[in-house]
């Protein structure tokens, strides 16, 4: 799955020259904490709440309300925006963008395609992703860690039992342990929520249950 097909393309942006005021009402009122800096189409900054309130007055000063907003519509959007932008582009995969905005400790990233901006993928977008892979907004399902081996096969069996059950698999995750290579850690749901029937087959096939739950719908 790439950025572009889960990235936000009806963007709120300002321009370098919007008020602080104007930037700062528009993030209370659509409930976000950040806004791409454009001029026309070009990306050239971001603007975030904490930016705001590091370059704002302090709590502690006398200032009145109206002083306050007097000085936040003087003060405009390119003296206190990042301009140092991590980006993606719309073919870069949700795996990548979400490393980057891990490793950079920021929370979207601003997607252009050349130089022209076009969307914008956030940590709320990418956890909706984690959610779809997982089938959590399916139908009443379970779920259940096994710990099984790395060999090849393993979860090809765990497969098998599952469907001569009857059931379908909604999703399938799995890991090798970082500690241990031989052992991986797999998260499968079902479409049942009969969990004591999934759990005892599982068992009876030899199979260490790490931990289940039951979704309900």
């Amino acid at each position: 799955m790439f950025v572009g097909k889960r990235m936000s393309r009806n963007l709120i942006t300002v321009t370098p020259d919007t008020s602080i005021l104007k930037v700062k009402n528009l993030l209370k009122e659509h409930d976000i904490d950040q806004l791409p800096v454009a001029e026309g189409k070009k990306l050239v900054g971001i603007i975030t709440d904490r930016d705001i309130r590091d370059n704002s007055p302090s709590p502690a000063s006398t200032l009145s309300i109206h002083e306050l907003n007097y000085l936040l519509s003087e003060m405009k959007t390119e003296k206190v925006m990042t301009k140092k932008v991590f980006t993606t582009t719309p073919g870069t995969t949700i795996e990548e963008a979400a490393r980057l905005i891990n490793e950079k400790h920021v929370n979207s990233l601003p997607v252009v395609a050349g130089d022209e901006l076009v969307g914008l993928i956030t940590t709320c977008d990418l956890l909706n992703v984690l959610l779809d892979f997982m089938g959590v907004h399916n139908t009443p399902s379970c779920r259940v860690e096994l710990k099984l081996s790395s060999n090849t096969g393993e979860i090809a069996k765990v497969a098998s039992i599952i469907n001569d059950m009857g059931l379908t698999i909604v999703s399938i995750i799995s890991t090798i342990d970082e500690d241990n290579h031989a052992v991986r850690s797999t998260l499968v749901r079902v479409n049942t929520d009969n969990i004591d029937d999934l759990h005892k087959a599982l068992e009876d096939a030899g199979y260490t249950i790490i931990d289940d739950y039951r979704v309900e719908k």
